[in-house]
Formats: C-alpha cells, sequence, structure tokens
C-alpha cells in the first residue's frame, strides 16, 4: 500500500486521537488511539528512528538522541501538515467505525524497510512499510495531537535539541 496522507487529530468527546491512513488508491484505515496506546506507540516509534544508520552509529545516548533530533527537524520541514485532509474516500477495508489499537511493534529486517504494526487486540490492522522521514512524519503528527489533548504526556524526539533559527539579517559593518 501507497500512502497518499496521514491525520491524527484528538478528539475531546472521545478522549482518544483519531488516526486516519489514506492510500493512494483512496482506501481510509480508521483507528483510535488511547492515552495508554500512545505510549505504547512512542517506545516503538522511538526504538525505530534509533535504527536510522546516521543515529545507530553513536554509542552515547545523548548524542544519539541529539542526532535524531536534527533528523527530525530536516524530515518535518518537507511535510505538508497545512495541506486539508483529502475526504474522497473510495473505500474502507477496516470499516466506517474506527478500531480500538491495543497492539504496536516496530520489525527490521536487513536491507528492507522497517514495519510498523498497528493492530487492535482481536481483527485486522494493518502493516506500514516505513522509512526514516516517514516515521518522524508519523513522529510529528502524533506530537501535534498529543499537544491538543490533556493528556499530560511530554512527547519530543529529543527535548534538549532546538532549531536554531533563521539567520538574523545583520547590518553590514561601517567603518569612519
Amino acid at each position: 500500500m501507497n500512502i497518499h496522507q496521514i491525520q491524527m487529530r484528538y478528539n475531546a468527546q472521545e478522549d482518544r486521537i483519531l488516526l486516519r491512513i489514506l492510500s493512494a488508491e483512496r482506501a481510509e484505515f480508521r483507528f483510535w488511539l488511547t492515552r495508554r496506546y500512545v505510549k505504547l506507540l512512542w517506545t516503538v516509534l522511538i526504538r525505530m528512528l534509533e535504527r536510522d544508520p546516521a543515529a545507530a552509529v553513536h554509542g552515547d545516548e545523548n548524542v544519539r538522541r541529539t542526532m535524531m533530533g536534527f533528523q527530525h527537524a530536516n524530515a518535518v520541514r518537507g511535510g505538508e501538515f497545512a495541506k486539508p485532509y483529502e475526504e474522497s474516500v473510495s473505500a474502507l477495508p477496516l470499516g466506517s467505525d474506527p478500531v480500538l489499537l491495543a497492539r504496536v511493534s516496530g520489525k527490521h529486517a536487513a536491507h528492507q524497510p522497517q514495519t510498523l504494526s498497528l493492530h487492535p487486540e482481536k481483527g485486522q490492522g494493518i502493516d506500514l512499510g516505513v522509512n526514516s522521514g516517514l516515521l518522524h512524519m508519523i513522529s510529528k503528527l502524533l506530537i501535534d495531537a498529543v499537544a491538543q489533548s490533556d493528556w499530560d504526556l511530554k512527547l519530543a524526539i529529543d527535548p534538549d535539541f532546538a532549531v536554531p533559527p533563521q539567520a538574523q539579517a545583520i547590518p553590514p559593518h561601517k567603518l569612519n
């Protein structure tokens, strides 16, 4: 399945995050993420991001997290987060009601993309082939959705990493 769009939105009435994944073929998969599930998912996402070769070469966890923060800032800079989610759907393979997710795993095989598996306690879920860029996009969406909740969760790739501000225009020096 080729992913066309992903949306995560906090629903206060349900006290859950609604995850919608739209394929290039216009099939939409709908899932509910609870606070407990988000904590599980976040742990898996971080482990998967740590497998990126640029981050994995660093044995020191602080250096690895800083590298991941830098990669995250670069990856999400190219995302189209302001683009509205496309509502035109041709199929709902798992049904119109969102599936309550309960199990998550990240699988890694040599020379293969990683797989993020999102599944309910019983029944069908979804396995997504993900690269580092998509993992960072999913992380960003999750961070933003959790920020809209009152769950008191602070998700951050590297809490100490700050994206440097754009260089301010410095007026040229004048010698008199």
